[in-house]
């Protein structure tokens, strides 16, 4: 591999790792906020909200919802005889 290969293969595993790491982080964050929303803590929870980018206000909404049907449809499922 000679040094040009070998700087561009550098180069694209570390904006892997960037891509990766940012993921990371905003998953962290989104997790932050069902953290605080679950303790009753909606004062924290809206804070952390107002950080996350708008398209991050989409994917929570989204998840969140799926989260209410779940727990509504597995507490149906408990209810039954």
């Amino acid at each position: 591999m000679t040094g040009d290969e070998w700087r561009e293969s550098f180069d694209a595993a570390f904006e892997r790792i960037k891509a990766a790491d940012i993921r990371a982080a905003q998953t962290r964050a989104i997790q932050e906020v069902m953290g605080w929303v679950y303790q009753g803590n909606l004062d924290a929870a809206r804070a952390a909200v107002a950080k996350l980018p708008a398209d991050k206000l989409t994917e929570l909404s989204l998840a969140a919802t799926a989260l209410v049907a779940l727990a509504d449809e597995e507490t149906r499922r408990r209810a039954r005889p």
